[in-house]
């Protein structure tokens, strides 16, 4: 069995977007560890580790959930807010 994990593409992904600005700010590296590992446990769910195809719509779903458990509750207009960015990390993560 091959081995399956994403972790690095999708805190690449975080990362890159730094939706909260907390990279930039000079937060340590490791700051969206804990977002990347959630997104990852329910892709991997979802997919069956791979096995299984993951719309970019499913994806975005997953990460607008698990920030808004981590960061929020966010009120509707700070979800739209966030919404490109949410849009640009699911892409990078579908893409994979």
């Amino acid at each position: 069995m091959k081995p399956w994990s994403t972790f690095s593409q999708i805190k690449a992904a975080l990362d890159g977007e730094d939706i909260e600005g907390l990279v930039t700010s000079g937060c340590p590296p490791d700051e969206y560890n804990g977002e990347a590992s959630l997104i990852e446990s329910q892709i991997a769910k979802l997919t069956r580790f791979g096995e299984k195809p993951l719309s970019e719509t499913q994806v975005e779903r997953i990460v607008e959930e698990v920030w808004n458990e981590m960061f929020g509750p966010f009120s509707d207009e700070d979800l739209q807010k966030r919404r490109p960015a949410f849009t640009a990390v699911a892409r990078k993560i579908a893409g994979l």
